[in-house]
């Protein structure tokens, strides 16, 4: 879209032509897949104060030693549980 029509809006009239015409799909913004695979599990984190609830890919990230979170009441060290 970019290269045919330059600098225009997202989603815009041009990006619809162009899903429409030259790709020959329907010009929809919205998945369509299924998203029961995809699992939202959370890991159990404590600090002084209360129990937090990780996502995995800040999980992991603890796991490899990339980051460190803390609580923003105590400031305290989140450790996993």
């Amino acid at each position: 879209v970019w290269k045919h029509f330059g600098r225009v809006a997202p989603h815009g009239k041009e990006w619809k032509w162009m899903m429409e015409n030259v790709l020959g799909v329907p010009a929809r913004r919205t998945h369509q897949f299924e998203l029961q695979s995809v699992r939202r599990n959370t890991f159990p984190y404590r600090c002084k104060c209360q129990e937090h609830q990780l996502t995995v890919r800040r999980h992991n990230r603890v796991v490899r030693g990339e980051a460190v979170y803390r609580c923003v009441h105590c400031g305290e060290q989140l450790v996993a549980k």
